[in-house]
């Protein structure tokens, strides 16, 4: 009844929903999907299983099971919450990360606007390109430079705890 209920209500084009207890486990299951979703197509498709040696090994916290090679890339300034995944891509305040184990994933920089935003249009569009092309690079630099595939970009939309971006 819950399923269908957010499904009734969902934007159009999704045909599944997965509902969390809070903003944090909200953030942390995208990730999880998204992993999983990248991971089961590497496979051959999303309904091809892990093979015995990966389940193993995932167990230990090793590879192949264990995937270091992904990352989540998220923003400079954003704020995706408090638990572990979460705050690895969170890159707001010092003091919620100090001393935490991380996530070696990295962050770009976001557009900052100019407002109005009427009267200010080409310059946000210039940064709204040099933004993305920065993620871009930093993809393609990851994959080359390190073996780390990004399987997701972390977007929050109005960058609010970050300074309002």
């Amino acid at each position: 009844m819950l399923q269908q209920g957010f499904i009734d209500v969902a934007p159009p084009g999704l045909d599944m929903v997965a509902p969390a207890m809070c903003g944090s486990c909200a953030v942390e299951t995208a990730f999880k999907y998204a992993i999983i979703n990248y991971a089961g197509n590497q496979r051959g498709g999303i309904e091809v299983m892990p093979n015995e040696e990966e389940l193993l090994s995932c167990m230990k916290n090793e590879m192949p099971g264990s995937k270091n090679k992904y990352a989540i890339m998220s923003f400079n300034s954003g704020f995706h919450g408090r638990m572990f995944g979460s705050l690895s891509a969170s890159r707001t305040k010092a003091m919620h990360k100090v001393d935490m184990p991380a996530f070696e994933w990295p962050a770009a920089d976001p557009p900052v606007y100019k407002y109005p935003l009427e009267d200010n249009a080409e310059y946000n569009r210039k940064q709204d390109d040099e933004s993305l092309r920065g993620v871009e690079l930093m993809i393609d630099e990851w994959k080359k430079e390190k073996g780390i595939e990004v399987v997701c970009l972390a977007i929050e939309p109005i960058m609010a705890e970050g300074g309002d971006l």
